[in-house]
């Protein structure tokens, strides 16, 4: 699975824009917070490419990193953890007019 979004020119750090760029979750790791409320949030890592079929040589063209409660994330639609993951990074407002590839 594959996030499709577009990445304007101003946001990129080229300098140019990425029409649909694919992003691709390379972490998502859940930690438990000593104390806090939330006491489990989920640290989700992004990769951004300019191909839908990037190999291990295949340098990224943006990259972004979100916290979100792990309750928020469950709440997610998907059958899978990573599917759940996919569906909240797309609802998130940076992320907005992105679809799955």
């Amino acid at each position: 699975m594959a996030i499709q979004h577009n990445i304007a020119e101003g946001a990129s750090q080229y300098g140019i824009s990425f029409n649909n760029a694919y992003y691709r979750i390379v972490t998502a790791a859940v930690s438990r917070q000593r104390g806090s409320d939330p006491k489990f949030t989920v640290m989700i890592d992004l990769s951004a490419y300019a191909t839908s079929s990037p190999n291990d040589d295949t340098r990224e063209v943006d990259f972004k990193r979100y916290n979100a409660n792990l309750t928020d994330v469950e709440a997610a639609s998907g059958s899978t953890f990573l599917d759940k993951c996919y569906a909240w990074v797309m609802a998130q407002a940076d992320m907005d007019g992105s679809t799955a590839a």
